[in-house]
């Protein structure tokens, strides 16, 4: 019983890829929000040049803030 309780709890998080997912405002409007790619863990705001933009990335890009956290481009 408890080898498929196991089972049924690993099963569950390989089929909602846990810990992969990383939500990132998108684009100029800070209200916008996406689901990142797989690999990309972090979330981007770039301020140069204008206009400000923000997404998700695998590194952090250049003149950008970036951050680790769900919604943290603000």
């Amino acid at each position: 019983m408890k080898t498929l309780l196991l089972t049924l709890v690993v099963v569950t998080i390989v089929c909602l890829d846990l810990g992969h997912t990383r939500k990132c405002y998108q684009g100029g409007n800070p209200k916008t929000i996406m689901t990142c790619k797989r690999g990309q863990s972090l979330c981007f705001k770039k301020f140069l040049p204008p206009p400000t933009l923000r997404g998700c990335a695998h590194r952090c890009p250049p003149n950008s803030a970036c951050c680790a956290a769900n919604r943290c481009n603000t």
